[in-house]
């Protein structure tokens, strides 16, 4: 219902007068009013600050009385606010002597609050009242019926879907479809990412805009036939949510390094399993409607290990005499890139399985820097999970003369005593 709160008693005759006193528009008041035409006798709630002259359009549930149907009119209802009683010895309320008040502003603020057909309205002059109306009693004497209700604190949201009227099954499908397309849009953008950082920030975008959708989805009054599998699905998405924060905290971790095995292990998680369960429900609620959801769901599928075979060079710049033995000593795949220095890009980049051995020939003279990948399943540009990222901190020069070449020995596998230190790499500052 929306309550214009810019008007004045000037302004229009009120079918409804409700007066207060100083006290009760300090602190709310619940007024009895009789609702025209036929004088329904109507609770009227106004929470602490209502002022005077206001003029409130007013939607109040209305019986007709030839059929017993309730509909909603719009009525006037005039506020007027009793002046406080003025102390012995102290001057009455109002301005004092040649003080000119402003002239009264023509629009005040605007506010959205709930009628309820039960026979109780919730009115704000100022500010939504959090509550809705509960259990009523209904007496009946003399062919006079009086009301009362009590009433419970709850959400906004909650207010709103109590008392919206079910959608349509058309106008359902299409809330369906909105929720789905945003979804979707970031379910594609956690598939896009490509490091563990990016991974952690698109689960994170995607767990939020989860919790939006689904708050979205709550509000609505579904229709009828699909009100049991719209709870579910409401539900569901907020187990969605929770489960793409335990994905960000993974790939933080660097157990899930790109965005493939994130959107893997959310199709393989729990509440990816529940939405589908409640996607289905829904789905098979109304035969006639059909309702669609859940495009955005990634399948349930198994964790790969796709790996090269050892000694597969994925970038190979030649043209020199230099020769860079590598032994693998650890039980994961590396691989191991030649980036001379000043340069981003990789002369020589070498896949070797673990506790295996390379030696990569004809490298070009130059002073290299010596980076390192580690991880599970090499999806062919980087390792999808279990991710580590290094480099040697020293660097290795390749000088070639008339007589001689330079030939270096690379142990990856950590010994004491060793004498070569590495440093970790930022996942983002990693060479392509």
């Amino acid at each position: 219902m929306d309550v214009n709160t810019g008007g004045h008693a000037s302004g229009g005759s009120a079918h409804v007068v409700v007066e207060l006193t100083a006290a009760e528009a300090a602190n709310g008041a619940t007024k009895a009013v009789a609702a025209p035409p036929n004088g329904e006798p109507v609770m009227i709630y106004l929470p602490p600050g209502a002022t005077d002259g206001v003029m409130l359009n007013v939607d109040l549930p209305w019986v007709d009385p030839a059929t017993g149907t309730t509909s909603m009119r719009t009525v006037p209802v005039l506020i007027r606010v009793q002046p406080a009683a003025a102390f012995p010895g102290f001057p009455p309320p109002g301005d004092p002597p040649g003080f000119a008040a402003p002239a009264p502003s023509r629009f005040g603020p605007r506010t959205r609050i709930l009628a309820v057909a039960a026979g109780m309205v919730l009115l704000s002059a100022i500010l939504l009242a959090p509550r809705v109306f509960g259990a009523s009693d209904t007496e009946t004497t003399g062919g006079t019926t009086t009301t009362t209700a009590t009433t419970t604190a709850t959400l906004p949201t909650e207010q709103a879907a109590a008392a919206a009227p079910p959608l349509d099954p058309v106008a359902f499908q299409a809330a369906l479809n909105d929720a789905d397309k945003q979804l979707a849009a970031g379910v594609n953008s956690l598939r896009a990412a490509t490091t563990p950082g990016a991974v952690a920030g698109a689960a994170d975008a995607l767990a939020e805009t989860a919790r939006t959708q689904q708050s979205t989805l709550s509000a609505l009054t579904a229709p009828a036939a699909a009100s049991a599998a719209h709870g579910d699905l409401v539900s569901a998405l907020s187990g969605l949510a929770d489960e793409l924060s335990s994905v960000s905290g993974s790939a933080e971790g660097r157990s899930i390094c790109t965005g493939g095995s994130a959107a893997a292990a959310l199709g393989r998680a729990d509440a990816a399993t529940d939405l589908r369960t409640a996607i289905a429900a829904l789905a098979a609620s109304d035969p006639a409607a059909k309702y669609r959801f859940g495009s955005f769901v990634p399948a349930a599928t198994k964790d790969q290990n796709r790996r090269k075979p050892n000694a597969t060079y994925l970038t190979r710049v030649t043209g020199g005499s230099g020769q860079l033995k590598i032994d693998n000593g650890n039980a994961v795949d590396t691989v191991v890139k030649l980036v001379k220095v000043g340069s981003k890009k990789p002369t020589v980049a070498v896949y070797i399985r673990g506790n295996k051995k390379v030696t990569t020939g004809r490298i070009k003279d130059g002073t290299y820097q010596v980076f390192m990948a580690t991880g599970v399943d090499w999806d062919g540009k980087r390792f999808t999970r279990e991710c580590g990222f290094s480099k040697f901190d020293d660097s290795l020069k390749f000088t070639t003369t008339s007589r001689q070449y330079t030939i270096w020995e690379l142990s990856l596998k950590e010994v004491f005593g060793g004498n070569a230190s590495s440093s970790d790499v930022d996942p983002d500052q990693f060479p392509g």
